[in-house]
């Protein structure tokens, strides 16, 4: 079992102390309602609900709105991204090419 606190997001194993190490408690149902939180539960989870459509609906404003311009504003990141990410692998390929020289030159060194 799960829940989320704040940012935290707190896991059960049955009965006890949540395992993120916070010393929250859980209680199940049984022989009382003194742990039962199942209604908060509900009515959090309905207040992420109406967040995650309202954030949809915005999204869904944006793109009527500004779209063409933001897929070439994507469009513009997505290849500097990928340049980037081709200057990261050379130079990676590159800084391994020189420490294997390195290596040979100290190896071959007597």
């Amino acid at each position: 079992m799960t829940e989320q606190c704040g940012e935290n997001i707190h896991g059960y194993q049955q009965e006890g102390t949540c395992s993120c190490g916070c010393g929250k408690k859980f209680h199940t149902h049984e022989g009382s309602e003194e742990g039962c939180h199942c209604a908060e539960k509900f009515l959090q989870i309905a207040d992420e609900a109406w967040k995650e459509v309202l954030k949809e609906s915005i999204k869904a404003k944006i793109i009527a709105k500004k779209g063409e311009h933001i897929e070439k504003l994507a469009e513009m990141i997505a290849a500097a991204n990928g340049e980037r990410w081709k200057h990261k692998i050379s130079a990676k390929t590159k800084d391994k090419e020189f420490k294997e020289n390195l290596k040979e030159f100290f190896t071959s060194c007597d």
